[in-house]
């Protein structure tokens, strides 16, 4: 038996048993947080994936070491100036960003940004400094729990039992599992969630329900930032949120003298202005006092690199993820992605990627991205190198051992030393020193290891930032009509499917009110262009949306080509649609 951890990009991180025999996976029963339970993706859906079974190189089964010199040539034949690596996080094994250092020492192009949660990381560091990860443990303390755009159920299933025996409170547009179950349940318009915490957070003075010793010892300008909350009108911000007064006034009453925690998902920030967003729901746990203290905080996806002193170089130049111009470069190295679906502005990118000369696929899967290129180099999966789990839900470090040879495929790392061979470059590191910087620096939790940034209780003791303190958001921009005419999109994570891997879903869901039947197909529309689908019909998506789960094939030609404000994130939900029969 060996003991090593999911790879999937997924909250939980979940600690793995794997026979060496027979590869059956099962959960570590003593892991701290996952408890020895998996989710369906890693011991179901990974083994109906189709995996890329041989190098090809235009369209044509190629040795690994013909490969291997293709993609050397295609690199060389372009230069630095026109070779981007443009990496994904479907696997976030750390060795996965082992390539960044040749790509840094060759002087080429990679990405910044991210198709995720970058413009939430940017909202979160600009009031606390550091986004440092609130801990189950923490979470556990809490009197109250705030779910807040996350499906909990699906996207991290082991805190459900942190839940129990909470109050329970859900804020979003669809009536999840989670908002099932809950005590209150705030069904929300799409991209209201700033106004709500605005709101929440003046209400909070108006009835006496700030933290005043917090506000004054702990944060920046707690004055001005009540003078910038009533800039907002109350009647206005409701309408933007759908909600009533009544229903602002519930959920005050459940979180008055309570503990609470505030999980929030990526849902929230999927908009131009996801950071304002983030830094607003901080600045209402701040105004409650909510930082540092038992059962209380916000979660996002935290900061795994956090406290790690990083042994990758990574090239200065750069080009953002949302909307990377893959035509300006003659070679493109996809590396665990596949932007011919996950990108937005979807037709767009195919135009982009069509000029592209030397298209090079290096992953595990195929899909879109693997069908397009001209090589395609097939990938180890976590049982086959060497690799280190670290965690953006948990604080747990884990590392991933070889459990078995591989059948086909190159590691990482392997690749990395072919190029900078290949290249007569120096300066990478064996791979076992890179797995042994990171560990170096974690802390002994008895068996386990935990990040060098683990706080029980996060912010305690000061915040990361200038003055030490929180620091409440100053300004609010926004030009995006909501009261445009339409419906909105909503692509939330599912059940079936991570990214645009394994089950993917292939149905638009709508609520009852707008006439379509079940299995009707129809056409939805938007500025970017448009998608065919068949008709699920649900009482659980509010009648002025439409959902389409993220990785449903098509469903990027709707999604806008931009990035958010700040963060350089992608904006897949800044966008209206109208539905169309078709005849």
């Amino acid at each position: 038996m060996k003991l090593t951890a999911c790879p999937l990009d997924c909250y939980d991180a979940c600690a793995v048993v794997v026979d060496r025999e027979t590869l059956k996976m099962t959960g570590a029963p003593n892991h701290p947080f996952t408890q020895g339970t998996l989710c369906a993706h890693l011991y179901r859906h990974v083994r109906e994936a189709e995996r890329i079974k041989a190098p090809r190189i235009d369209g044509k089964e190629a040795s690994m070491e013909e490969a291997l010199k293709a993609v050397a040539e295609a690199i060389r034949e372009a230069g630095p100036e026109d070779f981007l690596l443009y990496r994904g996080s479907g696997n976030v094994g750390f060795m996965q960003g082992v390539t960044e250092n040749f790509v840094a020492e060759y002087g080429a192009w990679t990405t910044e940004g991210s198709l995720c949660d970058g413009s939430g990381q940017e909202g979160i560091k600009a009031g606390r400094g550091v986004n440092l990860l609130l801990p189950p443990e923490s979470i556990e303390q809490a009197e109250a729990v705030v779910v807040w755009g996350r499906n909990v159920s699906v996207t991290d299933p082991h805190m459900m039992r942190l839940l129990e025996g909470k109050t329970l409170i859900v804020i979003d547009p669809v009536r999840t599992p989670v908002a099932k179950k809950a005590d209150l349940y705030l069904q929300v318009r799409p991209r209201s969630d700033f106004y709500l915490a605005v709101l929440l957070a003046r209400f909070m003075y108006m009835e006496d329900m700030e933290d005043e010793a917090f506000l004054e010892e702990r944060c920046e300008d707690a004055d001005w930032y009540y003078d910038f909350l009533r800039t907002f009108r109350v009647v206005v911000s409701l309408h933007k949120c759908g909600i009533t007064l009544d229903d602002l006034g519930d959920l005050l009453y459940q979180l008055q003298h309570k503990k609470s925690v505030f999980l929030v998902g990526t849902g929230v920030q999927k908009y131009s202005i996801g950071d304002q967003v983030l830094h607003a729901i901080d600045g209402l746990a701040a105004v409650m006092g909510f930082f540092g203290k038992p059962g209380c905080g916000v979660q996002f996806l935290g900061d795994s690199m956090a406290g790690f002193d990083n042994p990758f170089r990574f090239s200065p130049k750069r080009v953002a993820k949302p909307d990377a111009p893959f035509g300006r470069f003659k070679t493109v190295l996809v590396q665990g992605a596949n932007p011919l679906a996950q990108m937005p502005g979807l037709a767009k990118v195919e135009q982009e990627m069509a000029r592209v000369e030397n298209l090079i696929y290096f992953g595990l899967y195929e899909n879109e991205t693997s069908a397009k290129a001209r090589i395609v180099l097939p990938a180890k999966d976590f049982l086959e190198k060497e690799d280190l789990r670290l965690s953006y839900g948990h604080p747990w470090v884990q590392p991933m051992p070889k459990v078995r040879e591989a059948d086909v495929g190159i590691g990482e790392y392997e690749l990395t030393k072919y190029l900078f061979d290949a290249f007569k470059l120096e300066g990478l590191k064996g791979e076992k020193e890179y797995i042994e910087a990171m560990t170096s620096q974690c802390v002994q939790d008895g068996e386990w290891l935990k990040s060098p940034a683990y706080e029980e209780f996060p912010y305690a003791e000061e915040f990361a930032t200038d003055s030490g303190n929180f620091e409440f958001l100053e300004e609010f921009e926004d030009d995006f009509d909501d009261e445009a005419e339409g419906l909105w999109l909503i692509t939330p994570k599912s059940p079936k499917s991570l990214n645009s891997q394994f089950r993917r879903e292939s149905h638009v869901y709508l609520h009852p009110c707008h006439g379509f039947a079940e299995g009707e197909r129809v056409r939805v529309v938007s500025e970017h262009g448009s998608v065919e689908l068949p008709v699920k019909l649900t009482d659980d998506v509010r009648e002025d949306c439409v959902l389409i789960y993220a990785g449903t094939p098509g469903v990027n030609y709707l999604t806008p080509p931009i990035k958010s404000l700040f963060g350089k994130s992608a904006c897949y939900q800044e966008v209206k649609v109208t539905l169309e029969k078709i005849a």
